[in-house]
């Protein structure tokens, strides 16, 4: 199955779709990232398939076009 763009989908942890919703909130200008209950395993997940990413020169992390994207076509 494919995502809206034609992205193949990804499997996501209820954690990970929490911080993707969490970053959603946070806007353009992102926000901190606490490990708990987040792993940096499921962090390092997100960032290899493009759905957030490290806001150069700082501790911020944002959400991309892409993870967006997953949160409309991945069921809850």
């Amino acid at each position: 199955m494919e995502a809206l763009t034609g992205h193949p989908m990804v499997s996501l942890t209820r954690n990970e779709m929490e911080l993707l919703k969490e970053l959603k909130a946070a806007g353009e200008h992102g926000r901190i990232i606490g490990l708990a209950p987040i792993s940096s395993t499921e962090v390092a997940h997100l960032i290899s398939v493009e759905y957030i990413k490290r806001l150069s020169g700082t501790k911020l992390y944002a959400i991309t076009d892409r993870g967006r994207e997953a949160l409309v076509t991945t069921p809850n």
